[in-house]
């Protein structure tokens, strides 16, 4: 049976304990190019219309090897590969970032993950392209934070800030299968300088690595025995501050925020929707009066045909009747003319014959 986790988001959690304790050591010893100077604004609002928040947003200084001027940091943890969702929403901070600073913009993922296996490219237009700097956290990455830090540890060398953060590095960028492994070890190098850490990064350590032996040891056994090593060796200042009840109040009210803001945004969307639909329901409802409209108008003048076509079939049929009247006309007139002519061929008949009667009477 899997442990139930005491913590949710636990990356997330881990990466913003060290960044917020020290942001500049942070950013520092995973090798994120630039000085940092200051914190700025996390949040996003973004394209759906709810609102986000970025893993951490600062403005760095240029270091003259990768950045030559101030630029505006938005530095991302990331476990998984980036697909075109995640991508997307980095779009989002790269132009929410520009919004507030208005300064160049610097997308930096931080991953144990081969930049091959995510999206790393975004296009919004021929001139508006996101391009995320991958900084490579992987296995000989890892591998080399803990050999450094051993040997530190191990030779009773001062160990700055730098360096006791790589311990919170390697347990919270650790491949998964090498998780186990590693996470023992930092265990180890812990419980040898936890009682020479000031409070403040003893407190961050601790509760970065609580976090993540909750995040990987699904064994109960195995899971107390870590715990209980690191509870022996940390003061008790340190275990009260870092208390479940703080980390689910946190999460409570970032989860309420969110919901609050979430809900606003997506009402006002809702409402935009419906004004949009009333006025397309407005213009279709105009649309159609103005079809019937031309519908009825088109009715009364297929009437007006209609009528003009009754006329015209009438004036027709009256025609027609009048051609036949004339045809009978034209009949009898052509048989009025055969009579006459008739007529006049028995005249000139009784004429010839008169001639022949005149012509004898004379002879005699």
């Amino acid at each position: 049976m899997v442990r139930k986790r005491k913590f949710a988001k636990h990356f997330d959690l881990a990466h913003s304990l060290m960044f917020s304790a020290y942001p500049s050591q942070y950013t520092k010893a995973l090798g994120v190019p630039g000085e940092f100077v200051k914190r700025i604004n996390q949040r996003v609002h973004l394209k759906n219309g709810s609102t986000g928040k970025m893993d951490s947003a600062y403005i760095a200084d240029p270091d003259d090897k990768i950045l030559f001027e101030r630029v505006a940091t938005a530095l991302e943890h990331q476990s998984t590969p980036i697909n075109d969702t995640k991508l997307s929403k980095i779009g989002d901070y790269d132009i929410q970032l520009v919004a507030y600073e208005n300064l160049p913009t610097f997308i930096v993922i931080a991953s144990h993950l081969n930049e091959e296996k995510s999206k790393n490219l975004l296009k919004r237009s021929p001139s508006d392209i996101t391009k995320p700097y991958f900084l490579d956290l992987g296995e000989e990455n890892i591998s080399k934070r803990l050999n450094s830090v051993s040997r530190i540890i191990n030779s009773n060398q001062h160990l700055n800030i730098e360096d006791a953060l790589n311990l919170g590095i390697i347990v919270l960028y650790t491949q998964r299968n090498q998780a186990y492994e590693n996470i023992e070890k930092v265990v180890n190098l812990y419980l040898k300088v936890s009682t020479k850490l000031e409070f403040k990064i003893e407190y961050i350590l601790y509760s970065v690595i609580t976090i993540m032996i909750d995040a990987y040891f699904d064994d109960e056994n195995k899971y107390n025995e870590l715990i209980n090593m690191i509870n022996d060796n940390t003061s008790e200042e340190s275990k009260q501050k870092f208390s479940l009840e703080e980390y689910l109040l946190e999460d409570v009210k970032y989860i309420k925020e969110h919901m609050e803001e979430n809900l606003a945004a997506a009402k006002n969307t809702i409402e935009k929707q419906n004004n949009e639909i009333e006025k397309q329901n407005s213009e279709l409802e105009k649309q159609n009066n103005e079809i019937e409209k031309q519908n009825s108008e088109l009715e009364k003048q297929n009437n007006e045909i209609e009528k003009q076509n009754s006329e015209l079939e009438k004036q027709n049929n009256e025609i027609e009747k009048q051609n036949s009247e004339l045809e009978k006309q034209k009949y009898e007139i052509e048989k009025q003319n055969n009579e006459i002519e008739k007529a006049n061929g028995k005249i000139a008949d009784l004429e010839a014959e008169n001639q022949i009667l005149k012509e004898k009477v004379n002879g005699k």
